[in-house]
């Protein structure tokens, strides 16, 4: 930490003047004040720096794009790379991904995961650690991970433990993965006991990979409800950052889901996705270890927890979340922080792109529920975040039970359930 940085001078004035930083260190430790039975005491502050590519390819498994197969190597003269595959990709791309690599002489060593939100347990990430013990992977080797948002939470989650920290790749092969987890510095798993049932992310990091390298063409093989679980998300930072994303959600949407985001839609299909990363990006960078806990990105974070881990029959993330925002757009609505018409406006995309808009768990009991656990992870407040307008939100910390039982029923209203 430069003694000219704003940092620096932040710190520094946080002591009043009465921190005097030690002579052998003098950038980032301060001998403390002393105070009560505290006969002497240091702070040692030391600003962590964080820095991560995100890029958008072309063909990533192309013989001619060197990227997975020079990137970040070590030692060239050792030239091997430690993969975690999710199992469905490893049958899609498999043989593809070997001959990749073959043809750069490059060795692998391959672990299939099987995605899914029920195998995001710590079990997967203690097989990582045993594969990569029996591997003998080097501090500075990177591990890389291909697959959905699940299979890279779990490899960020054993990279960020594993000789305290090694460096990772993450190569998002869903749409939902694409715009969410290869973005961020999130990593975990869900943690599962016999009193509290499953909570999801309990357990994990922050933890940066070294890069996201991100190609629309694996969104190719996915299903339409997978494609459309990805759009949850989408449609999260459009509602809170993005009129101009929203538009495009609501004028293109369903010629990106019949394509899968290829074909003669490509070029929406590229600016979808480039806006989704870009306001991801631009919300979670001043933002990454989430000092600020009011947080754009948390819209549609407040009750899809409960509802995803709880639904019957099971929801994605993406679903679930569409489902907790369409919840928020009712409370923004009774607060008129919107129009009728863009409540309106709201729904009727969303149906129209086959996006969940209610559940059966939609009712006050599992919402406050919701509301408490969003209370220990915000640090005793709700800051729920509700629209003000479309692509802009603002939080607010009153939301009562009385007024989750209005907006439910107004909720059950629109969908003719009264």
């Amino acid at each position: 930490m430069d003694a000219t940085s704003s940092e620096y001078v932040r710190f520094k004035s946080s002591w009043n003047g009465r921190g005097v930083p030690l002579d052998r260190a003098p950038h980032n430790v301060f001998v403390k004040p002393a105070s009560g039975s505290c006969q002497k005491a240091w702070t040692n502050y030391f600003e962590l720096p964080v820095e991560y590519t995100v890029e958008i390819h072309r063909g990533i498994l192309n013989p001619a794009n060197d990227t997975l197969a020079t990137r970040y190597l070590p030692d060239r003269e050792n030239r091997r790379r430690f993969i975690v595959i999710d199992e469905q990709v490893e049958r899609l791309y498999g043989q593809e991904i070997s001959q990749y690599f073959k043809a750069y002489r490059v060795d692998t060593h391959k672990v299939i995961l099987p995605g899914g939100e029920e195998n995001k347990v710590f079990s997967a990430v203690d097989k990582v650690l045993s594969e990569l013990c029996k591997y003998g992977l080097h501090r500075r080797e990177p591990i890389l991970a291909i697959g959905g948002g699940v299979v890279l939470d779990i490899v960020g989650f054993a990279a960020s433990c594993y000789r305290r920290g090694v460096p990772y790749i993450r190569v998002p092969t869903t749409l939902l993965a694409i715009v969410d987890a290869s973005v961020g510095v999130k990593t975990g798993v869900d943690y599962v006991s016999n009193e509290m049932g499953r909570l999801k992310n309990r357990m994990g990091a922050f933890y940066a990979p070294c890069a996201a390298f991100l190609d629309k063409k694996f969104i190719a093989t996915q299903d339409r409800r997978n494609i459309i679980n990805g759009l949850g998300e989408i449609m999260k930072l459009a509602l809170v950052c993005s009129a101009e994303l929203f538009s495009l959600l609501e004028h293109y949407g369903q010629q990106l889901i019949m394509e899968a985001f290829q074909g003669r839609w490509s070029d929406f299909a590229d600016r979808v996705i480039e806006l989704s990363v870009q306001f991801m990006l631009e919300e979670l960078g001043p933002n990454l270890w989430e000092y600020k806990l009011e947080r754009s990105t948390d819209f549609g974070h407040t009750f899809s927890k409960i509802i995803e881990m709880e639904a019957e029959p099971p929801l994605l993330h993406g679903e679930a979340v569409n489902i907790d925002g369409f919840f928020c757009v009712i409370l923004s609505h009774r607060r008129r922080l919107i129009s009728t018409e863009e409540r309106d406006r709201i729904f009727y995309t969303m149906k129209a792109l086959g996006l969940p808009t209610i559940d059966a768990l939609c009712v006050p009991q599992v919402l406050w529920r919701g509301l408490e656990d969003a209370l220990e992870h915000r640090n005793g407040k709700q800051r729920l975040p509700l629209l003000n307008g479309i692509g802009s939100c603002i939080f607010v910390n009153d939301v009562s039970y009385e007024e989750l039982e209005e907006c439910v029923y107004e909720l059950n209203k629109l969908h003719n359930l009264n």
